[in-house]
């Protein structure tokens, strides 16, 4: 039923959709060239696709962006970046980029730490479901932070 999984072909419907300005579409790029599907891997090609989508609003690329800063892909480390990008996220209700920015908080990278502040992102990311923010609220808890 259907087409059979084919990323090369998938590149080139997403290339022309996102050429367009489409924002899922380069979305879907740049997760695409961070894993290298159908393409030789690149964070740096990644970055540009997803900071397209960002600069459009879109939360989930807002999120990879502020991964991406967190984890030095392809740019230098920058936790003060990663927080931007996952505020951003965070403030639209992306689950990913409220727990990443509860753990920002928890861990002191790029704000001060302060416990408080970090309950209230990583609570926001379980309500929705997400299961390594529902451990880490109970670690929180377990250990009285």
């Amino acid at each position: 039923e259907g087409e059979a999984q084919n990323f090369k072909k998938a590149l080139v419907w997403f290339r022309k959709a996102a050429d367009q300005g489409t924002i899922q579409a380069q979305v879907n790029l740049g997760d695409m060239y961070a894993r290298g599907q159908g393409v030789a891997q690149s964070y740096k090609t990644a970055r540009i696709w997803f900071r397209k989508a960002a600069d459009q609003g879109n939360a989930d690329a807002q999120c990879s962006l502020g991964i991406m800063c967190f984890e030095g892909l392809s740019v230098p480390q920058n936790f003060k970046e990663a927080l931007v990008w996952h505020r951003k996220a965070a403030d639209q209700g992306q689950d990913k980029a409220q727990f990443a920015l509860g753990s920002m908080y928890a861990q002191d990278h790029g704000v001060p730490q302060n416990y408080k502040e970090a309950v209230v992102w990583v609570r926001k990311a379980a309500d929705q479901g997400l299961a390594d923010a529902q451990g880490c609220l109970g670690k929180m808890y377990w250990k009285g932070q």
